[in-house]
């Protein structure tokens, strides 16, 4: 059974809408479900009998979501086919042997996840095409090698992983306690040779023989360099990598798999426990995802939709040469201080004033806020939010809440900036970008602050569902990004 939703769901989704075909759910699927249900990445990872599940961006992505947002919920009184709500997760994983989760973005109704692909892509420096079929199970895998170089190059930040392991020598050079039986089997008559095992720090080990066989069964695949050669610091590590497993032998893939199953609990080598079940999931395909294994290490991965966003904004930003400092309140980084005595703020991106004015029109200050939400809509219809904290001025479509323009202002205020923008997104039908891509300054209903003054638009990105490849989407996005960058050079 797959059941499929789309993120930010705050008005419950019917059963009827999100399975496509006529069924229900039995007492034990009622049971696992009741469980999930409106659990935090933090519970999650607390209740094990879900299994283990990955989380992208990991690090930065778990700080943020894992106390104050729920994967799902199931809400009404009928348990065999209930209705849900979602937040900001996106992802696909599996609930006991027969039940499957689909929570992709709900800018995408291609039903492909194009532009969960295509974010992936430009933040992960990886060029996979994904696969043009009708079968939603595949899904979870396509994900999968789009996170392999950023964890690989996470971990390969801490070193080579070094591990003690017993090695099996027979040779002249004595260097630890001899092996008699097998000194007696080999060199019989005496030859010289010495038959002993010793005890080796080394980075040739099961963890980098783990990631070694991921790496060569990717190698292996159709569009394997893809995954590789977008990236230099990639290209580095599985080169060390590769160097540092001289014993590998391609035969001995499953006993490598079995060696690894036990968690990895060094306190330097951190990252190389999301590497290792990444590799596994890898390694043992399908099986890792849906399969009937109750030891599954892998039960599922998981996007975070606003981070993944902002990293995406963040890769067209850098690609343009447009330069804006990026600041990160999920690793706090690069923050603005507003008050005297009061805390760190982190606008997603920002401009500090550099002609020293004593009012703000005259600055150059400039900052831009990434809103994964929908403020500018078709035909009125209902956007994301509290509808009590929208204004809507002289019957237009674009939507400022009132938190969102506080928050702005407060920006502006601190980092003496004349102009600031809200970019938001909305699902298109238009593949004519020049007509569909919104700016709330053509319309005249931007906001021009009052007292220091100052001004705040909205660019409401279009996502175009009528297209009939990903290579088509792909072009689409690339104009769309230069049309959104010449949009944001009109105020440098």
């Amino acid at each position: 059974m797959i059941i499929s939703i789309k993120d930010n769901q705050y008005k419950a989704v019917p059963w009827d809408e999100a399975v496509s075909a006529e069924t229900s759910l039995d007492e034990k699927q009622q049971k696992l479900l009741k469980g999930f249900s409106g659990i935090s990445l933090k519970g999650l990872s607390e209740k094990k009998k879900f299994g283990n599940f990955l989380v992208f961006p990991s690090k930065s992505a778990r700080k943020e979501l894992e106390d104050k947002d729920y994967i799902f919920k199931s809400v009404g009184e009928n348990f065999a086919k209930p209705s849900f709500l979602t937040g900001n997760v996106m992802g696909f994983f599996r609930l006991g042997d027969d039940v499957q989760m689909r929570i992709t973005s709900r800018f995408d109704s291609s039903g492909k996840n194009y532009f969960l692909h295509y974010m992936l892509q430009r933040v992960c420096n990886v060029a996979i095409v994904p696969q043009e079929t009708d079968s939603e199970q595949d899904d979870f895998f396509d994900f999968l090698f789009y996170l392999f170089p950023g964890y690989l190059n996470a971990a390969c930040r801490q070193g080579i992983y070094r591990a003690y392991v017993t090695r099996s020598y027979n040779d002249v050079n004595v260097r630890g306690p001899v092996d008699v039986a097998k000194h007696i089997r080999f060199n019989t008559p005496f030859n010289g040779k010495i038959a002993y095992h010793t005890r080796e720090y080394t980075t040739d080990n099961k963890v980098t023989q783990l990631v070694r066989h991921t790496i060569e069964y990717i190698r292996s695949l159709q569009y394997g360099s893809c995954v590789f050669e977008n990236n230099g610091d990639t290209r580095d590590n599985v080169n060390d990598i590769v160097a540092s497993t001289v014993s590998y032998n391609r035969n001995s893939r499953h006993q490598i798999i079995a060696q690894n199953l036990k968690p990895i609990t060094h306190p330097y080598y951190t990252a190389y426990e999301p590497l290792r079940k990444l590799c596994l999931a890898i390694l043992c395909h399908k099986k890792m995802g849906y399969g009937a294994d109750t030891n599954n290490p892998i039960a599922g991965i998981l996007f975070d939709g606003a981070s993944l966003w902002e990293e995406y904004l963040a890769k067209v930003f850098e690609d343009h040469k447009i330069d804006l400092v990026h600041s990160n309140n999920r690793d706090r980084e690069n923050g603005v201080k507003i008050f005297e005595n009061g805390g760190i703020y982190y606008p997603d991106f920002y401009r500090k004033d550099s002609r020293n004015s004593n009012t703000i029109g005259d600055c150059n200050g400039f900052v831009l806020d990434a809103k994964y939400k929908q403020l500018y809509t078709v035909n009125e219809e209902k956007i994301d939010g509290d509808e009590e904290s929208v204004e809507t001025a002289g019957g237009t479509n674009f939507h400022f809440q009132r938190n969102d323009l506080f928050q702005m202002l407060a920006y502006m205020h601190t980092l003496k900036a004349s102009n600031s923008i809200l970019i938001s997104l909305y699902e298109s039908c238009n593949v004519d970008v020049a007509n569909s891509l919104k700016f709330s300054k053509d319309t005249g209903r931007g906001k021009t602050a009052l007292g220091y003054g100052g001004k705040i638009d909205i660019i409401a990105l279009p996502i175009c569902s009528k297209v009939d490849s990903f290579k088509e989407f792909s072009n689409y996005m690339r104009v769309m990004e230069e049309t959104f960058i010449a949009r944001i050079k009109e105020f440098f």
